[in-house]
C-alpha cells in the first residue's frame, strides 16, 4: 500500500507517518524542506526515540520525499497511485498545499481511479471541512467532482513530539501516548479503518471538547497560576506535588463536565486526566510559562478552554471554583512581549476588571460567576502582586 503524506515536520514524521508505517504503507512525503527531503531520499528511513522508554529507537523505513514546488508532476502522479492521502502541515498552510492536492485528485478522477480518503491530521477544529474548502477554492475541481473522488473527514490529534539531532541524523523524540480520532461516517467506507492505531467515531465533537477542555484548559490554567507564582519554566511549577494536585483538581472539574455531557465513563475521564498530567510531567522537556499562557484574550473567549467549561459547569450545577480562579489569573497575565497580554491589561487599567470580564468572556455582571471572578482577581492580585 502507498500513502502520500503532506508535511514532513515533527507531527508528520513523529506521529502520522509512524501510524502509516505500522499500518503497512510505503510513505511518500511532500514537503518544502529540501534538507529533510534529501535525507529521506538518501536513506529511505528515519528514527523516532520514545521518551518514556529511555529514548528507545524505532526505525520508520520505506519512505521517500517530493518537493511540491520542484516536482509538481511527480506529486500529481503519486496522488493518482496512492491508497491514502494524509496531511500534517498546520491548518494555516492548507492554501499552500491545496493546489497540488486538487491537481492530483483531478488527475485521479480523469484516470478513473477509485475514491480515496484524504485525512488531514491537524490541531484545528473541523480541519477536514477547512481543507475541503481550500481545495475547492483552487477552482480545479467542482464540489461534485471532489465528492466523487475524495472523502475528507474531520479529525482530532494529540501527541508530544520534539525535533532532535542524533548520530548526525535528523530524529524526533516522541511521547508514548497519542490520539488520532477520525470521523467514521465521512470515510469512503465507514466499515474500513485506513490507519491502524487511530480511533474512529461518529461523534468527533466529544473528543475535540475533551482535548480542548481537559488538556488545553489544564495547561493554560497551570500557566496563568505559574506566572503569578513567579515561575518561568512550567516544569518547575510541576516539580512541586501541591501544584500537580492543583492542576489535577481543575482538570477533574472539567472531566466531570465532559463525562456528564458526552457519556464517557468516570474511569475513562480519570485515565484521560492522568494521560494529560503524564504529558505535562514528561522528563527532559522544557517549556516556558510565557509560551503556554500566550494569547490570553483568545483563551478567555466564551467558548474556549477556560470560560467554555466554566459556563457549562454552571449551567449543569457542577463545581467550577478552580476554573473561575484560573479565569481571574488570566486577567493578571502580564507579559510585555505578548500583544494580547498588553491589550488585556490596558483595558483592565482603563475600564476596571468589572467591565473587562463581560467584555472579554461574555460572563455578565451580576451573575454568580462574575462575582467569583472579581473576588478571585482581587485576592490573587493582593497575594502575588
Amino acid at each position: 500500500m502507498k500513502a502520500v503524506h503532506f508535511g514532513a515536520g515533527k507531527i508528520g514524521r513523529g506521529f502520522i507517518a509512524e501510524l502509516l508505517h505500522d499500518t503497512g504503507y510505503e510513505i511518500v512525503f511532500v514537503d518544502v524542506n529540501e534538507a529533510v527531503n534529501q535525507e529521506l531520499n538518501q536513506y529511505h528511513n528515519y528514527y523516532l526515540y520514545v521518551i518514556e522508554e529511555d529514548y528507545k529507537r524505532k526505525e520508520i523505513d520505506k519512505v521517500s520525499a517530493l518537493s511540491p514546488a520542484a516536482q509538481p508532476e511527480e506529486v500529481t502522479t503519486a496522488i493518482v497511485e496512492a491508497d491514502l492521502v494524509t496531511t500534517a502541515v498546520l491548518a494555516d498552510n492548507f492554501p499552500k498545499i491545496a493546489g497540488n492536492l486538487a491537481k492530483g485528485l483531478k488527475a485521479r478522477l480523469d484516470a478513473g481511479k477509485e475514491k480515496i480518503n484524504v485525512i488531514p491530521c491537524e490541531n484545528a477544529i473541523l480541519c477536514g471541512d477547512m481543507l475541503k474548502k481550500e481545495i475547492l477554492a483552487t477552482g480545479i475541481l467542482t464540489e461534485g467532482e471532489l465528492d466523487q473522488i475524495a472523502s475528507v473527514p474531520n479529525t482530532a490529534v494529540d501527541r508530544m513530539v520534539f525535533g532532535i539531532d542524533r548520530d548526525g541524523r535528523d530524529g524526533i523524540e516522541i511521547g508514548k501516548d497519542h490520539e488520532l480520532v477520525i470521523e467514521k461516517e465521512k470515510l469512503t467506507d465507514p466499515e474500513k479503518e485506513p490507519i491502524k492505531g487511530a480511533e474512529y467515531t461518529d461523534n468527533l465533537q466529544k473528543f475535540l471538547e475533551r482535548k480542548l477542555y481537559v488538556i488545553n484548559c489544564g495547561h493554560a490554567w497551570s500557566g496563568y497560576m505559574a506566572h503569578l507564582m513567579g515561575y518561568k519554566i512550567i516544569q518547575d511549577y510541576f516539580a512541586k506535588e501541591e501544584n500537580v494536585e492543583m492542576t489535577r483538581a481543575v482538570m477533574r472539574e472539567v472531566a466531570a463536565l465532559v463525562e456528564k455531557k458526552h457519556g464517557f465513563t468516570h474511569q475513562e475521564m480519570e485515565d484521560y486526566v492522568n494521560f494529560a498530567l503524564n504529558r505535562f510531567l514528561t522528563p527532559g522537556i522544557t517549556d516556558t510559562v510565557e509560551r503556554i499562557s500566550r494569547a490570553p484574550i483568545r483563551k478567555l473567549g466564551a467558548d474556549d478552554r477556560l470560560v467554555g467549561p466554566a459556563s457549562q459547569c454552571e449551567e449543569l450545577g457542577l463545581p467550577n471554583e478552580l476554573l473561575l480562579k484560573g479565569i481571574a489569573a488570566a486577567f493578571l497575565f502580564d507579559v510585555k512581549t505578548d500583544e494580547q497580554s498588553v491589550e488585556l491589561l490596558s483595558y483592565v487599567r482603563e475600564h476596571g476588571i468589572e467591565k473587562a470580564i463581560p467584555h472579554f468572556t461574555g460572563i455578565q455582571e451580576g451573575s454568580r460567576m462574575f462575582a467569583e471572578i472579581v473576588k478571585n482577581y482581587d485576592e490573587l492580585k493582593k497575594q502575588y502582586k
